[in-house]
């Protein structure tokens, strides 16, 4: 696999990852409230992270986290 679709696919799990873990919170959360359950904490949760600005954010944070590891990476002694 080339180095480019390898970092492209670190980027999707940690979007991927994310997501998960906002899921789990809103969801748990959901079962918390009154009239809450499994579908309307979905609801809830697919409508938030359907917005533009959430993805926007989830993906520049992956792909600052990846560049900014590949950079540490590079600055090693013994490279």
């Amino acid at each position: 696999m080339p180095p480019l679709m390898h970092r492209v696919l670190d980027v999707a799990i940690a979007a991927a990852l994310t997501a998960a873990v906002v899921f789990v919170i809103v969801t748990v959360n959901s079962f918390l409230m009154p009239r809450g359950g499994a579908l309307p904490g979905f609801r809830l949760w697919y409508t938030f992270i359907s917005r533009p600005d959430i993805l926007g954010t989830m993906l520049l944070t992956a792909l600052v986290t990846i560049g900014y590891v590949m950079w540490q990476q590079g600055r090693r002694p013994g490279r």
